[in-house]
């Protein structure tokens, strides 16, 4: 029993080790050339980018949601019988609370609201007054949704690009041997310009692909957000002119 435990320990042993072994032969020949190291660095930085980006994305989806700061506001303006100072208030205190892109749109509509009451406007200069607001604030707020997020179009371009460049390196190589062996064509010597090109041309593709892919899906999430918290404020604002 004993030496069947031992056997049963040592497998997972060896497997882990040629695992390792794999492993370093395999980070060995990427980083054993030069022409990787920038498709390295570019993988590095669109990973910290990513994760930033993410982070944003999910912690303003944390935060009031257009959709629930609307439905708040309706819930609160039947509550009070249609009083709109007592439901800007309700709104407002939710707004402070929650933070976020849609909270700070919102309570710049209020403070609106309450100046274009003490002016004593009508409904449609209520309306463009508000709505000014919401310009106003979203050009400032909107844009850091979509702040370093175009480095990673840009990184998935440049990693293509780096990944040709180091292609082309390779097979100069390659060329480069054929042309400096007098005795024939030697198969190690094409071998490493051949696997110096498909390194590369395989690492750029592995930075570029998924950068784009990321990119392309945070994009869409925040246009959507975007579309969402217009269509609350616009129909808040259209609720408070009437």
């Amino acid at each position: 029993m004993s030496g069947l435990k031992k056997r049963h320990f040592f497998f997972p042993v060896l497997l882990f080790a040629a695992g390792s072994t794999h492993a370093m032969n395999v980070l060995h020949t990427i980083t054993s050339d030069w022409a990787m190291w920038p498709i390295l660095f570019l993988s590095v930085v669109a990973l910290g980018l990513c994760i930033e980006r993410l982070l944003v994305v999910f912690l303003e989806r944390r935060r009031l949601r257009p959709a629930l700061a609307y439905t708040s506001f309706q819930e609160s303006l039947e509550k009070n019988k249609g009083d709109k100072f007592k439901t800007i208030e309700e709104i407002s205190e939710i707004c402070r609370q929650r933070k976020g892109i849609c909270a700070t749109l919102l309570l710049a509509v209020f403070r609106k609201y309450r100046v274009g009451v003490d002016n004593k406007m009508n409904a449609s200069e209520m309306r463009a007054w508000m709505m000014d607001a919401v310009e106003s604030e979203a050009n400032v707020e909107l844009p850091t949704l979509d702040s370093h997020l175009s480095a990673l179009a840009v990184i998935a371009n440049v990693a293509t690009l780096c990944g040709l460049f180091g292609t082309v390196v390779g097979m100069i190589k390659s060329f480069t041997a054929m042309a400096n062996s007098p005795g024939g064509v030697k198969a190690d010597e094409m071998a490493g310009g051949i696997a110096t090109a498909l390194i590369c041309t395989a690492g750029g593709l592995c930075v570029a692909v998924p950068a784009l892919i990321i990119y392309n899906l945070i994009k869409g999430h925040i246009e959507n957000y975007v579309v969402d918290v217009e269509e609350a404020c616009v129909r808040i604002i259209d609720a408070l002119a009437e």
